[in-house]
């Protein structure tokens, strides 16, 4: 896709395509691929076979986006860390799907300007960043293609010991020499960005179905037919046809590889668990940090100022291939603790200052290292299934991109329209302050239409993964009785929900 090419007017409707949640009909239609995965990675994958004018059937086994895709950053980076390595090809892919996200959706992602501090230890002196940035800015030169003025990254630069302590006052002032400052890009409401790619998904005639989970390959002489798949709120099965099935499940694309042909190691080979933490602390700067601990010369923390709050990462720590859904361990949190601390002396952070720990799994090198290329898989080329593929990716920045390179293998030659998302898809509706408890009662009353539009299941659906709501998890107590008149259920069942809500912000 083009993001400088103008929209047509057709392209730009101020209402959108709900995502209905109809799994007799949808077992009724022929569909001309089925993905299975219901994170950012499957549902670019529907995009890309919208903009084809192929029409995709989107199977989640529990909620869209609930996974790896919910527990990230919210930073959609380009490519500068790629220059250290010369690593050009993948510098190219991020910069220009990074344009690609503030050229279609200006609303929901934003410029990032990013600090960090330089004591000259290493490649992280005051020269050798200097002509990173340069070449940054130089290899980068297309950055702003199509993207709307406000929204344009400006060129980076070295700045001084007095710009620094400014712009962060906590900064270690021992051996300081001055700071490098770029900019980036971020998405503080990654929920709705997630769900606003989406519900364009199914503007294009895609379906998308959560709380349906693919249970078995439906064959024809070896050719794929289908998926047998179960409704996990009723039990009911159905069968969905297409000639094609896709597997982007994420940290189960191996299992679900396995269960529908045979396994192939390549596609998670080895697992890596990384994690975020938000802290109960505001934000160290306006600019996100990139932090060097004294004592982890080979690791960078980068320290995002997410809607004036602390949220920091990110750790990795290589998991087995038989946890699926791993936690970090006390250990390894005490670490990043300790990490952060070396940072900032004066930040002084303690277990007790957690608001909440994001965590998903990602492919890892052999040596314990995040993967650096994803892994699309022909099955049928390899002696399996003729139509069944598998996609295993790493990076949210560039989703749609592999998306791409998937299509041009499943559907080769195939025409590709040039479109943009609806108006609607920018118009920054549904967004809370982490503070919510100032919002207006017609701010919550909004909720009404969000619910009956994009296949709100069950109360967490709302809290987490539509909105930004559940992000402040000490006052999720609080924000109960005020969704209470949203849900049409009996008493009963409201009570099922709040229960399972609560019990996914315990501490484990």
């Amino acid at each position: 896709m083009n993001p400088a090419r103008p929209a047509k007017s057709e392209d730009r409707r101020t209402t959108m395509a709900i995502i209905a949640r109809d799994i007799s009909a949808a077992a009724a239609s022929p569909f001309d691929l089925i993905i299975i995965g219901g994170g950012i990675y499957g549902i670019m994958l529907a995009l890309e076979a919208g903009r084809r004018d192929k029409r995709a059937l989107l199977l989640e086994k529990d909620d869209f986006g609930g996974a790896t895709s919910l527990n990230h950053l919210r930073t959609v980076h380009g490519g500068l860390r790629y220059l250290q390595s010369l690593d050009l090809a993948r510098f190219f892919e991020s910069v220009t799907e990074r344009r690609w996200f503030l050229a279609n959706f200006p609303a929901l992602v934003q410029v990032l300007p990013c600090l960090m501090p330089l004591y000259g230890r290493g490649l992280k002196r005051a020269s050798i960043m200097r002509a990173g940035l340069r070449l940054n800015d130089c290899l980068g030169l297309k950055r702003n293609a199509g993207v709307a003025t406000a929204k344009c990254l400006p060129q980076g630069k070295v700045v001084g010991k007095r710009f620094t302590r400014n712009a962060f006052p906590q900064v270690d002032p021992k051996d300081l020499q001055a700071s490098a400052l770029w900019y980036d890009a971020a998405a503080p409401e990654h929920q709705r960005l997630l769900m606003e790619i989406l519900r364009w998904v199914c503007d294009l005639g895609a379906t998308a179905l959560n709380y349906v989970q693919g249970k078995n390959l439906l064959l024809h002489h070896g050719k794929v037919g289908g998926v047998l798949a179960s409704d996990n709120q009723s039990g009911q099965r159905f069968e969905f046809r297409a000639p094609i099935v896709i597997n982007a499940t994420g940290p189960w694309c191996r299992q679900l590889a396995r269960k529908f042909d045979r396994d192939y190691p390549q596609l998670l080979r080895n697992r890596l668990l990384l994690f975020n933490i938000l802290f109960k602390r505001k934000a160290l700067s306006e600019y996100a940090l990139a932090l060097i601990p004294p004592g982890r010369p080979d690791h960078t923390y980068f320290v995002h100022n997410w809607k004036g709050r602390l949220l920091a990462g990110t750790a990795e720590i290589p998991v087995a291939a038989e946890n699926e859904n791993p936690a970090p361990r006390p250990e390894d949190i005490l670490d990043f603790i300790a990490n952060m601390n070396d940072a900032v002396p004066e930040l002084l952070l303690t277990e007790k200052d957690i608001e909440h720990v994001y965590a998903g799994i990602l492919p890892a090198t052999a040596t314990g290292k995040l993967s650096g290329r994803e892994m699309i898989l022909d099955h049928g080329t390899q002696g399996g299934p003729a139509g069944l593929f598998s996609v295993s990716g790493v990076k949210y920045t560039t989703s749609r991109l592999v998306a791409e390179k998937t299509m041009k293998k499943v559907f080769p030659g195939c025409k590709v329209k040039k479109i943009s998302p609806p108006a609607a898809a920018n118009s920054g509706r549904w967004f809370f302050a982490y503070d919510w408890q100032e919002a207006a009662e017609d701010d919550f009353a909004g909720l009404k239409s969000l619910i009956e539009e994009e296949a709100v299941v069950h109360l967490d659906d709302l809290v987490f993964r539509r909105t930004g709501l559940g992000e402040n998890r000490r006052c999720v107590v609080e924000l109960l009785p005020r969704l209470r008149s949203l849900f049409s259920w009996n008493d009963g069942r409201w009570q099922q929900e709040c229960e399972r809500l609560l019990e996914q912000i315990q501490p484990r």
